[in-house]
């Protein structure tokens, strides 16, 4: 905003014959400098140092939210929380996933684990936070934040591959592991993307540069899930981003293409990454995949299917979601109960809350796109509309060999990014 709308925002009025360009910026309330650095804090954490804090972003965001929570309870005289589609959304989802979890628990501790989706109890705070500050550059900062955030993700990553000497980076690290390294960086690096849109004259090529850092996250972990999504998302980011849609259709079919051979051909993935075509190309013939990961996965897949069908409606509840799938595992694919989740986010939310699960699990996909489209037609819904499509299919594609939604770190951001697209990324205040 300019100094001329801060002043006009603040009631003030210039004295005859004075400009108002010329009159001193009237300094902030410290209400307003309050709800300023709480949403500068939420930014930081959920875009810019994610990378870097890995499973502590989820406390910090949740602890920030809370504090978001409390300073507009204490300003309730001045400032109402509304509860807007997205919001009734979200606590519609939270509601379906308590009351199964009321259904199958067995004991009141049971209850806690519905902790882990907490965020999306706070999303009306959070949108009203970001309302309040909503502008036509948004885009653009949200962009730099996502820029800086995978650069970040790079660091990191290097360090644990050359100081700390991990084959892949992440791996053994006691705050994140090569799976969330990679997706984080991933989504932030596409996020980025918004800026090549936002931004205008030679300054946007610079913020290509997200995607190829996140490319070279997803080599130094060796993660094959966001190896994936990689040319899934560039799609997604050519077509709603590149106005003439055939060029982007052409273009995204070439890099994708490209992509492929050197990915192949050159090795630059590593052993586990490479491996992935052999594991298609099997596939394809009808033979079991070599990979011991894959095995594994279809293993729990088969298993959960199983254990969804024994208990459709509510199902196991989420603190039996591993010992439910035990009676369909053969004696020595027991030792695979022990892990934590299916990977498979329809799978954990089906066995663990039956068809109630499901729907939410559908629901939060479609939740930011259908949000979107609702929303205004300003300057920023193209950026803001591919910053939710992006969302939903990032979170689709990563989460069908791994746990996205059901993951606390990646649901938390998942509400936090909702709110940032929904209200910040927009042109009028609330």
């Amino acid at each position: 905003m300019t100094a001329e709308g801060k002043r006009k925002t603040l009631g003030e009025t210039a004295p005859e014959g004075v400009p108002v360009a010329d009159l001193p910026l009237a300094p902030l309330s410290p209400a307003a400098a309050s709800e300023a650095l709480l949403r500068r804090a939420m930014l930081v954490v959920a875009i810019g140092l994610s990378c870097i804090l890995g499973y502590l972003t989820t406390y910090a965001l949740l602890a920030l939210s809370l504090a978001v929570f409390a300073f507009f309870a204490v300003r309730r005289s001045t400032v109402k929380i509304g509860f807007d589609l997205p919001a009734k959304l979200f606590l519609g989802g939270f509601t379906l996933l308590f009351i199964s979890a009321v259904v199958t628990m067995r004991q009141p501790s049971d209850l806690l684990l519905t902790l882990n989706f907490s965020a999306m109890l706070l999303y009306a705070p959070l949108a009203l936070l970001f309302r309040r500050a909503a502008a036509p550059v948004n885009s653009r900062k949200l962009a730099d934040f996502a820029l800086f955030g995978t650069a970040a993700g790079l660091l990191m990553a290097l360090y644990f591959n050359y100081v700390e000497g991990m084959q892949r980076a992440g791996l053994g690290s006691p705050i994140t592991d090569p799976i969330r390294l990679s997706n984080t960086a991933l989504l932030l690096g596409f996020f980025a993307m918004i800026g090549a849109a936002a931004a205008t004259g030679r300054q946007r090529f610079i913020y290509l540069l997200g995607p190829l850092m996140a490319l070279a996250v997803i080599f130094a972990s060796g993660s094959r899930a966001a190896l994936v999504a990689f040319p899934v998302l560039l799609f997604v980011a050519a077509l709603l981003l590149v106005r003439h849609k055939l060029l982007a259709v052409a273009v995204s079919v070439a890099v994708l293409a490209a992509f492929g051979i050197v990915a192949y051909v050159a090795d630059l993935a590593g052993a586990r990454s490479s491996s992935m075509f052999d594991i298609l190309s099997r596939l394809a013939g009808g033979d079991n995949p070599a990979d011991l990961g894959t095995t594994i996965r279809f293993i729990l897949y088969r298993a959960g299917a199983e254990a969804f069908a024994d208990a459709p409606l509510f199902g196991h509840g989420w603190g039996q979601l591993m010992t439910a799938i035990i009676p369909y595992l053969a004696v020595y694919e027991l030792v695979h109960a022990q892990l934590p989740h299916l990977h498979n986010d329809a799978l954990n939310f089906a066995v663990a809350s039956g068809l109630f699960g499901l729907a939410v699990y559908l629901l939060l996909l479609a939740l930011p796109v259908i949000s979107c489209v609702f929303s205004p037609r300003d300057s920023q819904y193209r950026t803001r509309l591919y910053g939710c499509s992006l969302l939903s299919v990032s979170y689709l594609v990563l989460g069908l060999p791994d746990t996205m939604l059901s993951f606390p770190l990646h649901n938390t951001l998942y509400v936090v990014l909702t709110a940032v697209l929904l209200n910040y990324c927009r042109d009028e205040r609330a």
